[in-house]
C-alpha cells in the first residue's frame, strides 16, 4: 500500500474515532442490567440496554410514567417488578452523548412497556378490593389503579409504588379531563354515586355539571366521577403477578363543568419540547402540546417552570395563552409554536385555566395541571453524512445547573435525614466539557423548598394592587395574525394609572371571558402599557372590550 494512501486511511480512521467520541445518541431498548454506585441517594450507576452499557451520572433523575425518581430509588427490592424473571421485560429510552468512547446518559425514561396502549370495556368492578376487569379475547383482564395512597379507590395498592398513577395531576380521567375513580365501599364520599347520573337506568357518558352552589343530592364537581361497568377505556400500566396495575387511564366520557365556574379541570395529552441549536444546517423540532378542559369557554395558559438550582423555587414563564375548541372535539386545545423557539427547556411545564384554581373535596388543585416532559426532541441533521450532532445538555438548566432539594419520587419513601441538593450531572458530565456549576449555600437548605407541583407564581397575574383612584383607559387595539390555521390576537392598551389592572374580553364567533392582561412599562405621567396575546382556533374575533380595576369606562374596539 502506498504511503499517501495509508496516511489518508489513518486520517479517516482518526476522524471516525473523533466523531464517535463526540456523537449524541437516543436509544430505546430492553434493559439487561442495572448497577448502582455506592454513595448517597443521588449517586449514579450504569444501565445496559440491549448489550450497550450506559453510564448514569450522579444527580441523574429518571422519568417514570407518572413520577420522577433518583437512580438509587431503582435499587430497592422489587423496584422493577419481575425484572429478570422469564417472560418479563423492562425498557428504557436514553438520550446522551458518547464521551471518550463511553456512552453517558443525560435523560433517562423507563417503563415496563413504553409502547403499550390498551383499550377495552369495563366488565366488572369489585367494590371491596378496588380491582376491576376489562373484556378481552383471552378472558377478563384483572386490573387495579396503582395508587399507594388509595386516592382513586380509597383502597391503597402498595406492591409497586414507583409505577403509581399521579394523584396530584390526575392521570385517571375522562377524555374531557375530569378526574374519575373506582367506586368502592371505602370511598363513597370522595367518589359519590350521585356524580354519575343515569339515563333510563344506564350511567350517562356525557353531561355537564350545574353551576355552584350545588343543591343537596345533586352532582358535585368538587368530587370525582365514578367509572361504571360498560365504560370504554384506554389505559396503560405495569404487570405485577398477573394483574395490570394501571398508571394512566382515559375514559370515553364527555364530562364538563358550567362555563366560567370553579372547579374546572384541565388535562394534558402530550407536551413536546424542541431543543434549540447553534449549528447550521439542522432541523429544530416544534415545541407543541395538546390539552383538554371541562370548560371550553375559558382560555388555558401554557407555561414553562424555571427552577432555582439552589432552593428549588419555581418561576413561571409564559409560553402561550390559547382558547380551547368550541366545537367537537369540545374543549381540546392544540398549542403549536411553529418556528418560535422556547428556551431554555424545562423539566416540567404547567397548564392553567384563566378562571384560576381551587382545592377540591378530593384535595386536587382543579384548574391546573403540571406535566413532566416525556419527549425532548433534539436537532437533526439536514445534510446526511455531515458531522453527527452532540446533544446540547448544557442548554438545559435542570441538567447543567441542578434543580434544588431532593424529594424522593416514591410516594411511600421516607425523606432523607440529610438534606441533599440535585446538582449538575457529574461523574461524568454527558459532554466534552461541563458548564460552570452553580454556587449554592452549603449545606443545602431543604425546609423552604417549593413543591415541584406547586409553582410559586403565575406569569399572567400581575402583582399590583387595585386602586380606587379615578383612571382612564387611553388606548386599546386588537390585531390578528394567522399561522397554520391558528389566529393570534395581540391586544395592547394604555391606562393613565400605574396601579390599575386591565382586563380584556373578546367578542366574536368564539367569545372569551375577561382575561387579566400583562403589565408592561410605565412611562411619563404614570401612563402604563398592558398587553396580551391569545391564540384562537376558529373564526376571527370581531371586537375587544378593555376594562380597568380603577373604574374607568370600558373601551370597546374593533379587531383588525
Amino acid at each position: 500500500m502506498d504511503t499517501l494512501l495509508l496516511r489518508r486511511l489513518l486520517g479517516l480512521l482518526l476522524l471516525a474515532v473523533t466523531v464517535i467520541a463526540q456523537v449524541g445518541f437516543e436509544m430505546t431498548g430492553e434493559i439487561n442490567a442495572l448497577t448502582f454506585r455506592t454513595g448517597n441517594a443521588l449517586t449514579g450507576g450504569s444501565l445496559t440496554l440491549d448489550g450497550i452499557k450506559i453510564t448514569i451520572p450522579d444527580n441523574c433523575l429518571v422519568t417514570l410514567p407518572a413520577i420522577t425518581v433518583s437512580w438509587q430509588e431503582l435499587s430497592a427490592t422489587g423496584a422493577l417488578p419481575g425484572f429478570g424473571s422469564p417472560g418479563v421485560t423492562w425498557a428504557a429510552t436514553v438520550q446522551g452523548n458518547v464521551v471518550g468512547g463511553a456512552y453517558v446518559a443525560g435523560l433517562v425514561f423507563i417503563a415496563q412497556n413504553p409502547a403499550q396502549v390498551l383499550q377495552g370495556t369495563i366488565a366488572s368492578i369489585n367494590s371491596a378490593t378496588g380491582h376491576f376487569t376489562v373484556t378481552s379475547a383471552n378472558g377478563p383482564l384483572d386490573c387495579v389503579i396503582n395508587s399507594p395512597t388509595g386516592f382513586y379507590s380509597g383502597i391503597p395498592y402498595t406492591d409497586a409504588p414507583l409505577w403509581t398513577a399521579d394523584p396530584n395531576n390526575p392521570s385517571i380521567h375522562a377524555q374531557s379531563g375530569f378526574p374519575v375513580c373506582i367506586p368502592t365501599t371505602a370511598n363513597t364520599v370522595e367518589c359519590p354515586a350521585k356524580n354519575r347520573p343515569t339515563v333510563g337506568g344506564v350511567p350517562s357518558t356525557s353531561f355537564t355539571f350545574g353551576a355552584p352552589p350545588v343543591a343537596a343530592g345533586a352532582p358535585d364537581p368538587m368530587f370525582m366521577v365514578p367509572l361504571a361497568v360498560g365504560d370504554f377505556i384506554t389505559f396503560t400500566g405495569t404487570t405485577v403477578g398477573g394483574t395490570l396495575t394501571i398508571n394512566a387511564l382515559t375514559a370515553n366520557l364527555g364530562i364538563y363543568t358550567a362555563p366560567g365556574t370553579k372547579p374546572a379541570y384541565v388535562n394534558v395529552e402530550e407536551a413536546i419540547f424542541g431543543i434549540a441549536s447553534a449549528r447550521a444546517n439542522v432541523e429544530v423540532a416544534e415545541t407543541r402540546a395538546v390539552a383538554f378542559t371541562t370548560d371550553p369557554s375559558t382560555t388555558i395558559q401554557w407555561f414553562a417552570m424555571d427552577v432555582d438550582p439552589c432552593d428549588g423555587t419555581v418561576t413561571e414563564r409564559n409560553i402561550m395563552l390559547l382558547q380551547p375548541s368550541q366545537v367537537a372535539p369540545l374543549g381540546r386545545a392544540i398549542f403549536r409554536l411553529g418556528k418560535t423557539l422556547i428556551t431554555p427547556a424545562t423539566q416540567q411545564v404547567g397548564f392553567r385555566l384563566s378562571t384560576g384554581t381551587i382545592t377540591t373535596g378530593n384535595g386536587l388543585t382543579a384548574g391546573q395541571f403540571i406535566q413532566p416532559i416525556f419527549n425532548f426532541v433534539f436537532p437533526e441533521l439536514l445534510a446526511f453524512g455531515d458531522v453527527p450532532l452532540t446533544l446540547n445538555f448544557e442548554s438545559m438548566p435542570f441538567l447543567a445547573l441542578g434543580s434544588g432539594p431532593y424529594i424522593p419520587g416514591n410516594p411511600l419513601a421516607t425523606p432523607p435525614t440529610t438534606c441533599l441538593r440535585i446538582g449538575q450531572l457529574t461523574n461524568p458530565w454527558p459532554g466534552a466539557a461541563a458548564p460552570a456549576p452553580t454556587a449554592c449555600p452549603s449545606p443545602p437548605v431543604c425546609s423552604s423548598a417549593a413543591s415541584p407541583t406547586s409553582p410559586s407564581s403565575t406569569s399572567t397575574a400581575p402583582s399590583v394592587t387595585a386602586t380606587a383612584a379615578a383612571d382612564k383607559i387611553l388606548s386599546a387595539s386588537g390585531v390578528t395574525s394567522q399561522t397554520r390555521g391558528v389566529i393570534t390576537l395581540t391586544i395592547n392598551a394604555q391606562v393613565n394609572n400605574p396601579n390599575s389592572v386591565l382586563s380584556v374580553s373578546v367578542q366574536g364567533p368564539s367569545p372569551i371571558s375577561p382575561q387579566v392582561m400583562v403589565k408592561g412599562t410605565t412611562v411619563a405621567g404614570g401612563v402604563t402599557n398592558w398587553s396580551l396575546a391569545i391564540s384562537i382556533k376558529g373564526n376571527k374575533p370581531t371586537g375587544i372590550t378593555v376594562t380597568s380595576s380603577g373604574g374607568a369606562p370600558p373601551l370597546v374596539k374593533a379587531v383588525t
